[in-house]
């Protein structure tokens, strides 16, 4: 077999060298590219309640606790949530408190006129930021409803996002003082469940839960409902009515 001759016009040309691109490693190209990404910011959640209450005990060996020292363990004058929750615990749960009345009712009343009129700052009366609570009662109270806050606040999170307009806040501190003067009056029986109602609601509060905030109204207007109902009641044994 011989080989056989190419024309003369066709050209052959010399072979040109190409140097091949080899491929960045694809774990390198992922790094480079998340190196190139801005970093995408992370919201830092706040501090849980239950670490709060557990703070105030922990930091304070006193033998008693004065409703200022309570105050400025729970956040100063922007903790409105947090006082209302805290100055709760003590009718949610069966503890006799000496001077209860002064203690609960008239700085939830005060805290949610203050809610009402648009403050942004906490201010309670001297009087009242004098009293004093004993220790062992408080740290009773706290640890009573540590488990049932602890569990709860699993499950809380930011959601139904009405609740931090102004205009409703307004509304919930006109519906938790209606609670407030529920409370003050000697109804057998209807303390506990308003102040559970209280309790939830400033736990919506301090977590911008809108959805726990209106169980908290639901189980205020059923408790104010239960109330109603044993004063008509009363008055009917009585021939009033």
């Amino acid at each position: 077999m011989t080989a056989t001759a190419l024309p003369d016009n066709i050209l052959l040309l010399p072979k040109v060298a190409t140097r091949t691109r080899k491929k960045a490693p694809v774990k390198k190209v992922a790094a480079a590219r998340a190196k190139a990404k801005p970093a995408a910011k992370t919201e830092t959640r706040p501090v849980r309640t239950s670490k709060i209450l557990r703070e105030l005990l922990e930091k304070n060996p006193d033998k008693s606790f004065t409703v200022q020292k309570i105050v400025d363990s729970l956040g100063g004058s922007s903790s409105f949530g947090t006082s209302l929750l805290a100055f709760s615990i003590p009718e949610v749960l069966p503890i006799p408190i000496p001077g209860l009345f002064t203690i609960v009712v008239t700085p939830t009343g005060i805290i949610s006129a203050q809610m009402i009129a648009g403050n942004k700052q906490l201010k309670l009366p001297k009087f009242l930021l004098k009293r004093s609570i004993p220790r062992k009662v408080l740290a009773t109270a706290i640890h009573s409803i540590l488990p049932f806050l602890e569990k709860t606040e699993k499950y809380v999170k930011p959601r139904w996002r009405w609740a931090v307009h102004p205009a409703a806040q307004r509304f919930i501190g006109t519906f938790v003082f209606l609670l407030a003067l529920a409370i003050a009056l000697p109804v057998p029986g209807t303390n506990m469940p308003l102040a559970i109602a209280i309790f939830i609601i400033a736990l919506g509060l301090i977590e911008k839960d809108g959805m726990l905030i209106t169980l908290g109204i639901l189980i205020g207007l059923a408790s104010l409902a239960l109330m109603g109902g044993i004063i008509w009641g009363g008055l009917a044994l009585l021939g009033v009515v």
